[in-house]
């Protein structure tokens, strides 16, 4: 008995080899004509897509010896949530802050506007309603004066207000954007 390789005789199936090659014809003609198509039919498409601008402004009058009528301005293209910090210290005239802290009702006196929009959470003061733009916020100071002298000559009291502004959703009574940036609800405090 003989051990090798048998091998089979192999038959071309004429039929079934033209059916193959007319399938794969058709497809090329079909993708090919799509394609140029396409390319002679399709016009230009323009991104109009315009991403919204969303900054702040702090308006405030100075006289010399206090500050006072400070707002926020809402200078971006759509609705913001606004929110901000005030700090005090000492400082001289290149912004070298004194080491010493300015103590509230002592060293100068600061009287807030809250109840009219403005709600206090830990260091920030939240507006709790969006602002449109170009639109401001209720007064949140209406006036810091300094009290005393400061305690290092060439210091006088500084009073800075850190403004930070977010967009508004967009859809009346969500402010998902705000609590997922700030942790917090304006509306809510």
């Amino acid at each position: 008995m003989k051990r090798g390789k048998r091998e089979l005789p192999r038959k071309w199936n004429q039929k079934g080899f033209t059916a193959l090659a007319a399938v794969a014809l058709i497809l090329c003609c079909t993708v090919g004509g799509t394609l140029a198509w396409l390319a002679t039919s399709t016009e230009e498409v323009k991104n109009t897509f315009a991403p919204a601008s969303v900054t702040s402004f702090v308006d405030e009058s100075f006289d010399g010896t206090t500050k006072s009528n400070v707002r926020i301005q809402n200078t971006g293209d759509v609705d913001a949530y606004i929110r901000a910090a005030i700090v005090v210290n000492w400082a001289d005239a290149t912004g070298n802050v004194y080491g010493v802290a300015p103590v509230p009702g002592q060293d100068y006196q600061l009287n807030l506007d809250l109840g009219n929009g403005w709600k206090q959470d830990g260091t920030y003061y939240y507006y709790t309603k969006p602002v449109s733009p170009n639109g401001y916020t209720a007064y949140l100071i209406n006036s810091c004066t300094q009290l005393k002298n400061a305690p290092a000559s060439g210091y006088s009291l500084q009073v800075t207000i850190l403004a930070d502004a977010i967009q508004a959703d967009g859809v009346k009574g969500s402010t998902k954007a705000v609590v997922d940036a700030w942790g917090v609800d304006p509306e809510l405090l």
